[in-house]
Formats: C-alpha cells, structure tokens, sequence
C-alpha cells in the first residue's frame, strides 16, 4: 500500500494549500520519497479523475477533485484494521443499501460488506417512511454486521452509529475548513443526526434473529448523510427539516472522506462494543435533554414529557408532567420535541 499511501499524502499537500503551485522536489523532500515516486503517484491520481496542473518552472497544484464514490480512495484512507475488516462496493443505482445488504447477508456474506449507493429509488428510513435519496448530493451506505450480542442491544448499534457519524461529520469539517466558529453535531435519540437545528443524517438498524440463542444473526446498519442541498432546495415536507453539512455545495471528494472517517471512528467504537466506548460521545451530543417533548403512543396518540438524558442501555430517561419525581426509560419509540404554544 505504499504507492496508495503517497497518494493520500500527496492530496493532503495540495489540501493544504489550494489552488497554489507545489514543487515536485519540495514535496519529494516533505514526503521523504523520490521524485519518480511524486511523478508516478500524480500520474495514478491523474489516471483516477483527479485534474492536476503541472509546469516544469512552477510544479504541480491541484485543480478539482473527482465527486464520484472511489472505494480505492475510501479504502486508502482507512486504518489498518479497518481496510482489514471492511470490504467496499459501490452502485450507481439502487432500491435500498439495506435490502441488498439484506440479502447478501442471508446468502452468507460475512460482516464487513459495505455498499454505497450514488442514489436510492426506495430508500427506507424508521417507522416505514422513505428516506429521500438524491443522485449527488448525498452518502448513502449500509454495512453487514454479525455481532455476538443478546437481542435486546440491537439499538446499542445504532446508538454506536451515531457517535461515529457526528464524530465523522465534525471530523469533515475540520479537515475541509468548515468548522471555524460552527457548533457541533448533536443527535436527536434514537437515530438522527442535527447540525445547526437541521437534520443532517437518518440510520436504520435492522436484525435478523437466531431463534437459537435468542441472539443477533445478523444486522444491517443503514446510515444516509445528507452533505449539500439538493437542487431546489428541501421542499414539501422536509422544508425546514432537513438540511446538509455544507449546504449548497459540498467540496470534491468530501463524499469519500466522510466514509472513511466514519468507517474508522464506527470500527473504533465496533470492536470495543462491549466496553460502551461510544456511550460518552453519544451521551454528550443528545439534543433533547432538558426539553419538553412529545412521546408518540401505539395509538397515534401523544403524551407530554420532559427529556432527562439517555441512560447506559441507550435508553431516553423521561418525566412526566403528572408523575413529577418518577423517570421512566423509553427502550424505543418516537419523540418530537413539542412546540411552544
């Protein structure tokens, strides 16, 4: 992987400074490689979509970055372990990551199948609604997990997902400059993701039983990120709802680097499972703690509560206006935060 490696810390270089001419020599020196490395790890990026410049007096500068899904560039930016465990497809199309994933996963494909998808025709998000899946402007991915855990944790893998995927987000920011000044990502329990009071990002979790051992067979984890706007904006009923990391424009290659990050941070978080290293992060980001909310009831109906925090099972800690003193966990359901008046 070192020819792949240089090419990471060529683009990193060029991140750095954009726009701006580089000298193959000067980055030889900072890279500690040859310049026949430099020449051949420029022609690959070439070879990939990358558009770069490059004048025998002034060097090379990077002009635009391929906006295509490269599991080659998602797979060069993992860890070790992670590029170890994971094992990246994409599609140009598709009904639903998770139905495929699904299905691969009945068939006997081990964990650690990723699939991305360009665009979704029948994305699914909880409680039955669809999960709007725009070409473009989007991340949508599902990944195949077998986890050796009792049934009733299946919601600590969403839980999980969150905190990797505001840890991802945030980590996004930072690298592409967009973090100066903004607040950080918050997750509404159980599954979305909020920045600045818009939602950013939906998961679905979806298990398969063994009838067994009362355990998990499998688990789908289905995570869509929303990084610009479509165009014409959110309209109907996710105006005012839904929103993107970026808004109007997402930078080039951003698609890929928030896969790898979140790849990363949720093996990070996956192999500890048992020891709860997410539980923090996802603890420290929920949204709704202090406020008033609305618990939706089996029957349409809601109840009014007050959100007290989520609890070390991942469960929402709630009050109840006419049981002041009594906390109840909430193991799943759906909550709004109420409106005033």
């Amino acid at each position: 992987m070192a020819g792949t490696n240089i090419k990471n810390r060529l683009l990193d270089l060029f991140r750095q400074d954009p726009g701006s001419f580089q000298s193959g020599e000067e980055m030889a020196k900072t890279l500690r490689v040859s310049r026949t490395a430099v020449w051949k790890a420029m022609n690959s990026l070439r070879a990939e979509g990358f558009q770069i410049e490059g004048t025998q007096k002034k060097g090379y500068r990077l002009l635009s970055e391929p906006d295509r899904l490269l599991p080659d560039q998602i797979a060069e930016m993992l860890t070790e372990e992670a590029r170890a465990f994971f094992r990246i497809h994409t599609a140009e199309v598709t009904a639903s990551t998770n139905q495929d994933v699904r299905e691969a996963g009945l068939s006997g494909e081990p964990e650690g199948y990723v699939l991305i998808a360009e665009s979704q025709t029948a994305g699914k998000g909880r409680q039955g609604r669809s999960f709007y899946s725009p070409a473009g402007s989007g991340l949508y991915m599902s990944i195949l997990l077998r986890p050796t855990c009792e049934a009733k944790k299946a919601v600590m893998i969403t839980a999980l997902s969150a905190a990797a995927g505001a840890e991802a987000v945030e980590l996004l920011l930072a690298k592409t400059g967009g973090s100066t000044g903004l607040p950080p990502v918050e997750i509404k329990w159980v599954n979305d993701l909020y920045f600045k009071g818009l939602k950013i990002a939906g998961i679905l979790t979806e298990a398969i039983f063994s009838m067994e051992n009362a355990g998990l067979d499998q688990a789908v984890l289905g995570i869509g990120f929303n990084l610009s706007d479509p165009p014409g904006g959110f309209t109907g009923p996710l105006q005012g709802i839904a929103g993107s990391i970026f808004g109007e424009q997402h930078p080039k290659g951003a698609r890929n680097m928030l896969t790898a990050f979140f790849l990363n941070r949720f093996y990070s978080f996956y192999r500890e499972f048992d020891s709860l290293s997410f539980l923090s992060s996802y603890r420290d980001r929920q949204l709704l703690t202090g406020l008033p909310i609305d618990v939706l009831l089996p029957d349409g109906s809601t109840r009014p509560a007050k959100a007290l925090g989520v609890d070390e099972e991942c469960r929402l800690l709630v009050e109840y206006p006419e049981e002041e003193g009594k906390t109840y966990a909430l193991q799943s359901g759906e909550v709004r935060v109420r409106k005033k008046g």
